[in-house]
């Protein structure tokens, strides 16, 4: 083989190593996240598990998530809002108050 035969099958092994490389980072807020402080939720479509461990529906978009926290709850009635930043952040706000 010549050296200019190598260099097609060359740039297709790097193209296919670019793209197995960004295809495994995560592109949506699905999935398990956690705080600081241990508490953890469950995102996985239009459902959620939230932090207190009730599983119910809410509001998905790809990098976004609400769900109006249920009766029973400090802040029921009020909106919990997730934006994820990054691949390993989010953000999550209650009502109006502070992330």
């Amino acid at each position: 083989m010549t050296k200019t035969a190598l260099y097609p099958a060359l740039f297709l092994i790097v193209l296919v190593g670019v793209f197995l490389t960004f295809s495994a980072q995560a592109d949506a807020i699905d999935g398990d996240c956690c705080t600081k402080s241990g508490r953890q939720l469950s995102i996985g479509g239009l459902k959620i598990k939230t932090p207190s461990g009730k599983h119910m529906t809410g509001n998905y978009d790809r990098y976004g998530f609400y769900y109006v926290i249920p009766k029973g709850k400090s802040d029921s009635g009020q909106n919990a809002v997730m934006a994820m930043h990054d691949d390993e952040t989010m953000q999550m706000t209650i009502g109006k108050g502070k992330p």
